[in-house]
């Protein structure tokens, strides 16, 4: 994965028409958080000897791996919920309703694919929640 900052992000998601949706901010949040580190570690070692900077490199570089990884699954997330029609957390207390309309409230019939669909919509709504959580004890 090469390189992301806001503005390679942005460009990508007008490109594609991609909406910065719930489930998308769930992964911006993550690489922010990221970013948050990585300028602590800098921070704290600005007046470090050499030697301690040295070692202090590889985690500014697993920590940017990640933020740059969780940028590009906030990427995905977007194409995903383009391609379905549909955001994960916004929708989707209406995409489980139309299942079980659709199942006759038996959504042991839905597809596989529907499952996941429902899996991953509960679990983005769980971490959206978790963040804001984490945020209003900031």
């Amino acid at each position: 994965m090469s390189y992301m900052d806001y503005n390679e992000f942005q460009a990508i998601m007008l490109e594609n028409s991609y909406q910065q949706s719930k489930a998308v901010e769930v992964y911006l949040n993550k690489a922010s958080y990221y970013m948050r580190l990585i300028k602590r570690i800098v921070e704290n070692t600005a007046d470090k000897q050499s030697i301690v900077k040295v070692k202090m490199e590889k985690f500014i570089k697993l920590y940017n791996d990640k933020r740059i990884e969780a940028v590009w699954n906030a990427i995905k997330v977007a194409e995903l919920e383009k391609l379905q029609g549909w955001k994960f957390i916004e929708d989707g207390e209406m995409f489980i309703l139309n299942l079980q309309i659709k199942y006759q409230g038996k959504l042991k019939k839905a597809t596989e694919f529907e499952k996941k669909q429902v899996e991953l919509a509960t679990l983005y709504e769980q971490a959206y929640k978790k963040q804001l959580v984490k945020e209003n004890w900031k």
